[in-house]
């Protein structure tokens, strides 16, 4: 049960919720807490603080969302806004490399009345920092297999019921998402859980007869056993207090495990989340190299210098414009 002593707040844990009488299990769970990357994802940026919170936000569910997928790649959750913020944006790859951007306008006075309208005890708002668009949620494995993407309207009002009707539209699983991150005295903390539903199969044991031999359970009583745990997952889900999702002191173990402690849950080893960029230095020179001469002259400053600034971790790079044909 436990989990390689990663730290609380930088860990996917995956779990499942069992049937009672015969220890079958019947929903499938995640439990991203990735306090620990955001804090260092977030203080290389100056967002407004609603702002701030979205993208940790976005950077929990991405978490927890590719805990779900089987690829060797990358997930990407990716908004594009006509309102304040533009573009939303934050991937993880399946090593739990994890990182997040976001653009928006230069509109203080706007952010203020977002700010303002803002309900702190819940998930921030859609609507009102990026109007209308879309979200897609796009799976990269790096293989043969190319790319998988679904496409949300941007009308859900949080991420995570963006993210459901995504499952509900391309997966047709009944799922559960509720995610939550503020800033406090400890820095950042971002939280997203997961509970999904495995379809009912007959076949199962349940439990024996008179004789001692096993009986499987018929796709009747399957599908009954399956309605009456999600029902009993979801009134458990639905007590949890944002307090306690976002407290620095409980682990997901400690969240699950006192949580469901009735549904007899089973964790997982736990995936590490790092913040860690991906920015590439050769494909920037290719860049470079693709641009024309006025270009290049245009973009150099006095010195004679381009500087180019990765949008995810504000490394800064400089090239002289005399170097830039022998890259």
């Amino acid at each position: 049960m436990l989990n390689d002593n990663l730290p609380a707040d930088a860990q996917i844990l995956p779990f499942y919720l069992a049937d009672g009488s015969d220890d079958v299990a019947l929903i499938r769970g995640r439990m991203a807490s990735v306090g620990r990357p955001a804090n260092s994802i977030l203080e290389r940026h100056d967002y407004p603080p609603l702002v701030a919170t979205l993208q940790a936000e976005a950077l929990a569910l991405a978490a927890c969302l590719t805990s779900t997928l089987k690829f060797d790649g990358v997930f990407t959750l990716q908004a594009k806004g006509d309102g304040l913020v533009r573009t939303l944006f934050a991937d993880i790859t399946e090593a739990g490399h994890l990182r997040g951007y976001t653009a928006m306008e230069d509109n203080p006075t706007g952010f203020q009345a977002a700010a303002l309208a803002h309900d702190p005890s819940g998930s921030v708002c859609l609507g009102p920092l990026m109007g209308s668009g879309y979200i897609a949620f796009t799976v990269d494995d790096g293989t043969s297999n190319g790319r998988y993407q679904g496409i949300v309207e941007l009308d859900e009002r949080h991420l995570s019921d963006a993210a459901m009707k995504w499952y509900e539209n391309s997966e047709q699983l009944d799922t559960i998402i509720i995610c939550a991150a503020e800033h406090g005295a400890d820095g950042w903390q971002a939280v997203a859980l997961m509970l999904q539903r495995i379809a009912a199969d007959g076949g199962k044991s349940d439990g024996g007869n008179s004789d001692g031999a096993s009986t499987p359970k018929t796709n009747e009583q399957a599908r009954a056993a399956s309605d009456d745990a999600w029902h009993t997952a979801k009134t458990l889900l639905g007590s949890i207090t944002r307090g306690e999702l976002l407290d620095p002191a409980l682990s997901p173990e400690d969240v699950i495990f006192r949580l469901f402690n009735s549904m007899a849950p089973h964790s997982a080893p736990a995936r590490p989340v790092l913040d860690q960029c991906r920015c590439n230095v050769e494909k920037i020179e290719s860049m470079l190299q693709q641009l024309a001469p006025d270009d290049i002259d245009d973009m150099a400053d006095h010195d004679g210098n381009l500087t180019v600034t990765c949008e995810f971790c504000k490394t800064h790079r400089a090239y002289h414009k005399d170097a830039i044909p022998r890259l």
